[in-house]
């Protein structure tokens, strides 16, 4: 029985070995076919040069308006504020009058020295003729020659006292002009630190101004930006919703230590802010970006595909960051995959639809 058996199992196997065989002589073609085919298959991409996707985004910094003369006008005399004719808020031309002070005392002063200078002046031509007349009799030794030295003397000391007197009418003059306080430039009065009546002393301060017409922009940057900003074709502060063109006039070449930012001046091309506004310094950045979009993660590093020869090359930019446009150096003719780059690999072979 057990040799019948075993008959039958050589039987079995020898079937199913020729059944295997057959259905492999008939399928294998079709499955080399099919990996053949696999094989030789090519990815369809879209591709689009650097330049034609590229975008240039706009940079901020943080500016603010400011006036080149805020000053504080103080007294430059001992004396009581008599008027003070303005108000906070007005806006004053040059040389407008801002206070007025009580001059009696520095007028007065003013006459005295006149008076003391005619008395001077009569003494000094007495004191001539005298001279004169001592010269004659020294001549004819008539005289002693100390008598001429005296009267020579005498002379010297009246024309030193006239000049001082001179000087302190001069003095005078000057403290009687500063009775009148005008303003130095056309200005805003920002605030009245005195008031009618008050008495003040030289320092005392009497109005606070501000210069509406001399203003720049000043504006933080960080460092590495100072380059675009210098660059910039084209600089914009914006406040409240409206822009105004601006033009830069220097880079400080001074590192903030605190901030590490370095501040840029600007002035105003066509109409300005107010004073004190605060907002944005605008730019574009000169260099062209690759959109987030189109940055891939292969082995790590971000990057994007380009074609050659029908040939996917990953090219990495070691500055990217995942979903934000990043700067790029390469040629702007540069063809890059936008579309189907997510599932190609190095090396792959692709078949450009445009």
């Amino acid at each position: 029985m057990d040799q019948i058996s075993d008959k039958i199992r050589a039987k079995e196997h020898t079937f199913k070995s020729r059944i295997m065989n057959k259905l492999l002589a008939l399928f294998l073609p079709a499955l080399l076919i099919s990996s053949n085919t696999l094989a030789n298959e090519k990815i369809t991409v879209d591709t689009a040069t650097i330049a034609d996707v590229a975008i240039y985004p706009e940079r901020s910094a943080p500016a603010t308006v400011i006036s080149l003369n805020e000053s504080t006008i103080s007294a430059r005399i001992t004396a009581q504020v008599d008027e003070l004719p303005i108000r906070v808020g007005d806006i004053v031309e040059t040389g407008s009058i801002l206070a007025k002070l009580d001059c009696s005392d520095y007028k007065i002063a003013s006459r005295e020295s006149r008076s003391r200078i005619e008395a001077l002046k009569a003494q000094i031509e007495l004191a001539k003729r005298r001279l004169q007349r001592t010269k004659k009799l020294t001549l004819k030794q008539s005289i002693s020659e100390e008598i001429l030295d005296e009267r020579e003397s005498d002379l010297a000391v009246l024309n030193a006292d006239i000049r001082g007197a001179k000087a302190d009418l001069e003095m005078a003059i000057v403290n009687e002009s500063r009775c009148t306080v005008k303003s130095p430039f056309r200005a805003l009065i920002v605030e009245r630190t005195s008031a009618v009546g008050q008495y003040t002393n030289v320092g005392t301060a009497l109005v606070k101004i501000m210069d509406i017409d001399q203003l720049e922009l000043s504006a933080q940057a960080f460092s590495q930006d100072t380059q675009q900003i210098t660059n910039s074709s084209e600089l914009v502060f914006e406040h409240a919703g409206n822009r105004y063109p601006v033009k830069l006039r220097t880079v400080i070449p001074a590192i903030n230590t605190e901030t590490r930012n370095r501040e840029v001046r600007l002035l105003f091309k066509n109409g300005s802010a107010l004073p004190g506004a605060a907002g944005k310094l605008l730019w574009r950045d000169s260099r062209a970006h690759i959109p987030g979009e189109f940055l891939v993660n292969r082995n790590g590093e971000l990057g994007v595909f380009s074609i050659k020869d029908n040939v996917a090359h990953f090219i990495s930019i070691p500055s990217a960051q995942a979903g934000r446009a990043s700067p790029t150096t390469l040629p702007i003719d540069t063809p890059l995959v936008i579309e189907g780059h997510f599932s190609l690999k190095e090396a792959d072979n692709v078949s450009v639809k445009n």
